[in-house]
């Protein structure tokens, strides 16, 4: 599988294809482009007037590497008083704009819209196929649905979250950085069939 991978140019994707045996996938991935993103991050001080401020606003943040949800936004922690944040049907600068509404001042909001490729990956065999490259135990016991991780893959920085018990997991991938992780995740995932979408013709 990674010689039919080395045609393509470093900076490429991988093109939407099934990898591997025919027959139905053991981990299906597709790309969301649908999300506008931006960095939520406490001034120096001020974490626990922001967590205040944000629940009384709809969305009460969790702290740490978890996701919260609330409000019509999605916010992962990447960091102490760090959360990236997730808004569907809306454009960068419209969140930029809400997030500071909501942060009362209590912090800076950088728009992160272009900056990352978000990845859905599931399937049957997907915790076999991460367990290749990810270092951290997705067992459903020490990982669960909510429960995210800033970690490195295969040489590349990323954030992911288990979306549910399924399970299903976003990957957050800074965009000149997703050729590379598309590629280990579809060298790791092609002996279960692979299903890629989203991607074009990479």
């Amino acid at each position: 599988m990674s010689d039919l991978l080395e045609h393509l140019a470093p900076t490429r994707l991988v093109p939407a294809a099934h990898y591997g045996p025919t027959g139905a996938a053991g981990v299906v991935a597709r790309t969301v482009e649908t999300l506008s993103a931006a960095t939520l991050v406490a001034r120096k001080g001020a974490t626990t007037r922001l967590l205040a401020a944000c629940a009384d606003a709809g969305l009460p943040l969790a702290d740490g590497s978890r996701l919260s949800t609330g409000a019509g936004l999605d916010a992962v922690g990447i960091g102490p008083g760090r959360w990236l944040v997730f808004a569907a049907d809306t454009d960068g600068p419209s969140l930029v704009t809400r997030l500071r509404a909501l942060s009362a001042g209590l912090a800076a909001v950088t728009d992160q819209s272009d900056a990352n490729l978000v990845i859905d990956v599931s399937g049957p065999k997907v915790r076999e196929a991460l367990a290749k490259g990810v270092a951290v135990d997705l067992h459903p016991v020490a990982f669960r649905a909510g429960d995210a991780a800033t970690t490195v893959v295969s040489h590349v920085g990323l954030t992911f979250f288990q979306r549910d018990a399924t399970p299903a997991y976003r990957f957050i991938v800074g965009r000149s950085f997703a050729p590379a992780f598309l590629r280990w995740l579809t060298v790791s995932a092609a002996e279960y069939g692979f299903a890629l979408s989203g991607t074009g013709r990479g």
